[in-house]
């Protein structure tokens, strides 16, 4: 019977990756194909980094051999590729079949020079990307790899139904926050939009430059609406989720943004640019309201409409979770793995 090695952050990580590996363990294929976990990746210190990977060598040294097929979960940055090297190595020394899970988007036009990304990928028996959109430009950008493409989307867990009796008057940004994420377009479309909608507020969700990004609010004379809650977890991040009535996000470069996908599960009207993988799946006006990257005047404007018509914001999030739970339910993701293991073995 195949056996099959996932090699990825550690659950404990946080962040995307993660969050789809907590999934993939639920999903159907797990059982069937009696998937093993190889966690190479931690978000600690740089010596709990160190002594976890090296815990995965040692791991992988004595139990890859029973393994049919290793699936690597991976980006392109050179840290990354070099921690999962090894558990690579031992699996080409294994003759076993190697997948490539590429967890990034538009990030690839910034690595088709990346010498080990490009040599990691031809060892691989299969390439999967987030989104048709990515498989039509990775073969664009990178036509020195010969390994096959597959696409295969995120998945989303199932929330029980919404209740939007306890929606507040809120939005919602939570991201980690550097200059990609961009939470000051959100601060900027609020400074314009704050005084006709006093009884709104903003809260911003998430770890990395909390400090800068509070210096920025209060500079704009924003501390009186806006809420910097820092990363938080549990019930506290589910009561913030569960009374939104509106998420924000304003990224230039994503995979297959988790976020949305969590906004439409909750039953939360988006606004959003259109980023990574979503081009695929967005039906503006219906699942969500787009605005260009970097452009805070086009989000002040759809930030307006949903704000002023309760009706737009619960038609979009009632329709957004029925998508939701249609094109990303864990078994229907589940069938899309079965199918590439599959096609892998026959080759």
């Amino acid at each position: 019977m195949t056996k099959v090695l996932m090699v990825g952050s550690a659950e404990q990580s946080g962040g995307g990756v993660a969050s789809v590996l907590r999934l993939m363990k639920q999903m159907p294929f797990w059982e069937k194909y009696r998937c093993g976990w190889l966690g190479t990746q931690i978000q600690r210190s740089y010596g709990v980094k160190l002594w976890y990977a090296l815990k995965a060598y040692a791991k992988a040294l004595f139990t890859i051999w029973g393994y049919d097929i290793v699936h690597f979960h991976t980006v392109p940055d050179k840290i990354c590729l070099i921690i999962q090297l090894p558990v690579l190595l031992l699996a080409l020394a294994g003759r076993k079949k190697i997948v490539m899970h590429i967890h990034m988007g538009n990030q690839l036009e910034d690595h088709t020079q990346n010498g080990l990304f490009i040599w990691c990928l031809n060892r691989a028996d299969c390439v999967v990307l987030l989104a048709k959109k990515w498989q039509n430009l990775f073969e664009t950008l990178y036509p020195m790899v010969k390994a096959k493409t597959a696409v295969i989307y995120n998945a989303c867990a199932p929330t029980p139904a919404v209740d939007y009796s306890v929606k507040e008057k809120s939005i919602i940004f939570a991201a980690h926050l550097d200059e990609n994420k961009r939470a000051d377009l959100l601060l900027q479309a609020w400074k314009r939009l704050r005084g006709d909608f006093p009884d709104w507020h903003i809260m911003i969700m998430g770890n990395g430059d909390v400090e800068g990004y509070s210096r920025l609010c209060h500079d704009m004379g924003l501390d009186d609406c806006v809420t910097f809650t820092g990363y938080i977890t549990g019930k506290q991040k589910e009561d913030v989720w569960n009374k939104a009535s509106i998420y924000c996000m304003c990224s230039r470069h994503e995979g297959f943004p988790m976020v949305v996908l969590e906004a439409w599960a909750r039953g939360i009207a988006v606004v959003t640019t259109p980023v990574g993988g979503l081009p695929d799946v967005i039906e503006e006006g219906r699942n969500c309201l787009t605005f260009p990257f970097g452009d805070a005047e086009a989000l002040t404007k759809q930030l307006r409409r949903l704000i002023e018509s309760p009706e737009l914001r619960r038609s979009m999030a009632e329709y957004s979770k029925m998508f939701g739970e249609r094109v990303f339910a864990p078994e229907r993701i589940s069938e899309s793995v079965d199918a590439l293991y599959k096609e892998i073995l026959k080759s």
